[in-house]
């Protein structure tokens, strides 16, 4: 059994581009699974810090979860930061974040 690593840590890393290490190795499936980790963790801590609830259900939407667009600002820059390269804004405005890991992936791997 793998432990997921606490991605978290990495908003207080000096290194970009960790989370990008990260995925480039694994597969497809492997990708996803880890980057829809590293997105659960980040909501979790960005909801945090905003006084919501950290619980979240994968099925319902941002909206649903209570998060605002400062918030969105918030994910997409520790996205940009840990993926180590700029991101689509629109890319957030997915309905959950199994699309958001999606659109993600596909962004960055479709480029390299």
């Amino acid at each position: 059994m793998t432990t997921t690593p606490d991605w978290t840590a990495l908003n207080t890393s000096a290194t970009p581009g960790q989370l990008l290490a990260a995925l480039t190795p694994l597969d497809s499936t492997g990708r996803t699974r880890v980057l829809t980790e590293y997105l659960e963790q980040q909501i979790r801590a960005i909801r945090q810090l905003g006084g919501l609830d950290t619980d979240l259900d994968m099925g319902r939407s941002f909206v649903a979860l209570g998060f605002d667009s400062l918030m969105s600002v918030e994910l997409l820059y520790d996205l940009q930061r840990d993926l180590g390269r700029d991101l689509d804004p629109a890319a957030l405005e997915q309905p959950t974040i199994d699309d958001l890991a999606r659109v993600v992936l596909i962004e960055v791997f479709s480029a390299t």
